[in-house]
């Protein structure tokens, strides 16, 4: 039975995902920042952890209380929304978005290579977003949003050609606009199939020495 590890799982694409994979035959591993208060979560029975990814001390707890557990699949769901642009920037919420989505990721990712290597799949995803593509670029609405994705793309391309030394293969995912608290009650995608598409794009992959950027349906998006 494979193992997967799912941050950020409480809810949204995260629950449905740890539901999605679960169905499909996998162990779960599932974090949240209060498993204690993820009701749903813990009905799904899949094994809790506390994360918060924000907290390099809670990504090292994690790692250690994982040591010498094989992962199969780690994916670095966990992440937060904002659509402000110029001139109304939150600096402040700037540098949160950048600890959340762009490093927390590669520190999870970093953190638990060990577990990576010691798996038979051998696969680290991350939710990205078509709005970290630079070359789609053509409004200006969530422009802290963007460069963290587009940061975590660049971030994550790069430590492929680190990792794939390893047999570890990296995939950069867009989980298409879902209805969710971060995409609004208006969203087109239901959550239960985004996870199902990703599930499938995700297994279906195949080993690569590069990052690959794909949405929830497959298709390949331009960097």
């Amino acid at each position: 039975m494979p193992t997967t590890l799912i941050t950020g799982a409480n809810r949204g694409i995260g629950l449905a995902l740890v539901r999605e994979f679960q169905a499909k035959g996998h162990d779960v591993i599932a974090t949240a920042r209060d498993p204690s208060a993820a009701t749903d979560l813990k009905a799904t029975g899949a094994e809790l952890h506390a994360l918060d990814v924000a907290d390099p001390a809670s990504i090292k707890a994690l790692a250690d209380a994982l040591t010498g557990k094989p992962i199969d699949i780690l994916i670095n769901n966990a992440g937060l929304g904002d659509r402000a642009d110029l001139p109304r920037l939150d600096y402040d919420r700037f540098e949160e978005l950048l600890r959340v989505n762009t490093i927390a990721p590669i520190r999870v990712l970093d953190a638990l290579t060990p577990n990576l290597a010691a798996g038979k799949e051998k696969i680290a995803a991350a939710l990205s977003s078509q709005l970290g593509s630079i070359q789609n670029t053509d409004m200006a609405f969530g422009l802290a949003y963007r460069v963290s994705k587009a940061g975590l793309n660049m971030g994550l391309r790069t430590a492929a050609h680190t990792l794939n030394a390893q047999g570890i293969t990296l995939l950069a995912l867009h989980p298409g606009w879902v209805k969710t608290d971060m995409g609004g009650d208006g969203a087109p995608v239901e959550p239960a199939d985004s996870a199902a598409g990703l599930y499938k794009v995700i297994t279906g992959a195949g080993p690569s020495r590069e990052l690959r950027f794909f949405d929830w349906q497959g298709e390949t998006l331009p960097w």
